[in-house]
């Protein structure tokens, strides 16, 4: 078998290749079917806002610029749809399974390929790779860039380092908890290097160089690398830098530096310290964070344990094992437990709410003690082969089968058979119920044939149903790419998403008397107050009824399509 110089084998890039395949066409398939979760929809409908007004400011409720820059691109050369605004995301979580390679030099090639599929399969993992949100992305660059850090550590080449610290960029420009990232390494380099010391104690009274020795060489290496590489390593944060500024500066005054250069220091200014004031604004502030640890930290267990349990039973072995029954536990299985750990207990105290997308941060790094895991079992298996144990065999089979098989399982269930069902532990509360997706067709059809006003929104001035909706809103085609749009237009979503793909005209009224007397083809309001406007709607028009959020039947949407409307089918 054919081998690279630094021990892994061909047969496992091929391997790696062939899972990360499968992870990518397990995310596109079907990529579009679920009806937009609220998030997804505002975030995506921004983003065609932003294309249309030509101009783009950092705005800290929808997170990062990576997703609005480059869904940009990818809505102007494929249109905007729900396959193409999730399209990004996949194909990142489908790759991820790539950056398994970069740690070669670390695990073993099972443990390798044991790493991919874990990313590859993970229904947690699989569940938010198929949904347009930031996290699987920032997850897979941190562990990207970790793993070409590791790269340049082990081979000391420097295109490691330059790649590590764009992919490291990139992270920043996904999700503002990637500050936490560099919190959750130094806590884990922090016990890696404590795990050290404490192998140095044992060894004082022999004849080991002791903790202080030891402490002495790691520091003399660290200082001695980074004056080597003093030039690579300005360089690569100058890159970083530039990374960062690029996505966060405002556009297009980023733009016109080129042909203005006498405006560099206000987009400067804008991108670096205006950016962090709109997020100390938002995510900084207490009032964010105002929640029972205790059920947050409960809600995230239960989603490990529905998603991750094995997972998390593979890598409390990995780690386990490495750290106990080795003669020395190896930094990368330990560092990526310590760093997993920090993130379960961790945003619990941090998370504005409690979503299963918190997971993410903590899967990721717990996939390589998982690998590690593996390579327990494997191993296990293996001396029964050789030495003729057969139930040693059985034991290791029969727990890599039954893994696989409850994996897989769950990832059916959560991903393709009930993605936006309340009985699916993956699902935030936002994501809207029911099939919407026949209705929002016909929605999109009507609206693309009429002509004149579209769609009615109906809500309730008085609110007597005690809805909290707000469907009116004055200028209903308005949008600050400072403030975003006005109040109302939250509490439609996701239609508004939906209607942009035709340019749909939208109103709506707020009184039964301003219900006009020939209505649009499309009236949109709750069951609550449909009592108001239903009497005035004619026989043509069929009623579409769905939960605005899975948890909360109080809020239940109603949809009138006038059914004459419909255009004929070409």
């Amino acid at each position: 078998m054919s081998r690279t110089r630094d021990g892994s084998s061909a047969r496992v890039a091929v391997a790696l290749l062939a899972v990360a395949a499968a992870g990518l066409a397990a995310r596109l398939w079907s990529l579009g079917w679920r009806v937009a979760h609220q998030d997804e929809a505002r975030v995506a409908h921004w983003t065609l806002q932003y294309m249309e007004l030509g101009a783009w400011e950092y705005r800290a409720i929808i997170h990062g610029p990576f997703l609005p820059h480059v869904n940009g691109v990818v809505f102007d050369l494929l249109g905007p749809s729900d396959f193409t605004m999730r399209l990004v995301v996949a194909v990142v979580g489908g790759l991820l399974v790539l950056s398994a390679w970069l740690f070669r030099s670390r695990l073993s090639d099972v443990e390798v390929v044991a790493l991919g599929a874990f990313l590859a399969a993970n229904p947690v993992l699989l569940y938010y790779s198929r949904f347009m949100r930031n996290d699987v992305l920032l997850a897979a660059f941190m562990l990207t860039a970790l793993g070409c850090f590791v790269r340049f550590v082990d081979t000391r080449r420097v295109r490691y380092l330059y790649a590590g610290a764009l992919v490291f960029a990139l992270a920043f420009t996904t999700k503002e908890n990637s500050l936490l990232y560099p919190v959750c390494w130094l806590g884990a380099l922090a016990l890696v290097f404590d795990g050290r010391m404490v192998l140095a104690e044992a060894s004082d009274d022999e004849d080991g160089p002791g903790r202080y020795e030891t402490a002495k060489q790691y520091a003399g290496r660290v200082l001695r690398g980074a004056w080597r590489h003093k030039l690579d390593l300005v360089l690569s944060a100058f890159v970083a830098a530039v990374v960062v500024v690029a996505f966060y500066a405002p556009k297009p005054g980023f733009y016109q530096l080129f042909s203005n250069p006498g405006i560099a220091g206000d987009v400067l200014h804008t991108a670096t310290v205006g950016s962090y004031e709109e997020f100390a604004d938002l995510w900084g502030s207490t009032s964010t964070k105002q929640h029972s640890y205790i059920a947050f930290l409960e809600h995230d267990l239960d989603v490990l344990v529905a998603g991750g349990t094995t997972l998390v039973a593979f890598a409390l072995l990995g780690f386990l094992h490495d750290r106990y029954a080795t003669e020395q536990s190896r930094p990368l299985v330990a560092f990526c437990f310590y760093w997993g750990a920090f993130s379960v207990f961790g945003y619990p105290a941090v998370s504005d709410i409690a979503a299963g997308w918190t997971a993410v941060n903590a899967l990721v790094p717990l996939a390589v003690p998982a690998a590690a895991g593996v390579g327990v079992v494997v191993r296990y298996g293996r001396r029964g082969v050789e030495t003729g144990d057969a139930t040693k065999v059985r034991v290791a089979v029969a727990v890599l089968v039954v893994a696989a098989a409850g994996t897989g399982a769950v990832a059916a269930e959560t991903s393709y058979a009930s993605p936006q069902s309340p009985e699916n532990p993956l699902v935030q509360y936002a994501q809207p119920g029911g099939e919407m997706q026949p209705t929002i067709r016909d929605v999109k059809r009507v609206s693309a044939a009429n002509d004149g006003v579209d769609v009615l929104y109906y809500d309730d001035e008085d609110d007597d149903a005690g809805d909290g909706l707000e469907f009116h809103r004055s200028g209903d085609d308005d949008f600050n790419v400072s403030t975003g749009p006005p109040a109302g237009w939250h509490d439609r979503l996701p239609f508004p998403w939906y209607l942009a793909h035709v340019d749909a005209n939208t109103t709506s009224v707020q009184t039964p008397s301003d219900f006009p007397a020939d209505p649009p083809p499309v009236v949109i309001s709750v069951a609550s107050e449909e009592d108001d406007f239903a009497s005035q709607l004619d026989g043509d028009y069929e009623r579409h009824a769905y939960p605005r959020y899975l948890t909360d039947l109080s809020r239940t949407l109603v949809v009138y399509v006038d059914q004459s409307a419909l255009p004929a089918d070409a």
